[in-house]
């Protein structure tokens, strides 16, 4: 009794993204081919939607944290002998005021 319970802990553990995939296109399957009362076929759209998002996922198409996530450092103000120093980045912009008005 004891064996079994190591074997399905580590089935368990060997659980593979392959595997996932795979159980998620037969839930695809199941929820195209489900009927209804009259022995119809009544696709369920939404678990079927449901499984295709979980598998975009696993592959990692939907990898939102790691595309907005940037690092801005920002520098304060330096003060030396009481004078403020002003910090000089990047180029001006050149602007024609004539054309910043708002008619």
């Amino acid at each position: 009794m004891a064996e079994k319970k190591k074997r399905t802990k580590k089935n368990e553990l060997n659980y593979s993204k392959n595997e996932s995939f795979e159980n998620l296109e037969a839930v695809q399957k199941m929820a195209l081919n489900r009927k209804g009362k009259d022995d119809e076929i009544n696709p369920d759209i939404s678990i079927f939607l449901k499984a295709e998002e979980l598998k975009g996922k696993l592959c990692g198409l939907y990898n939102e944290k790691d595309s907005l996530t940037h690092n801005v450092n920002v520098m304060g103000s330096v003060k030396i002998d009481g004078k403020e120093l002003e910090i000089k980045t990047g180029e001006k912009a050149e602007t024609d005021n004539k054309d910043d008005r708002i008619t």
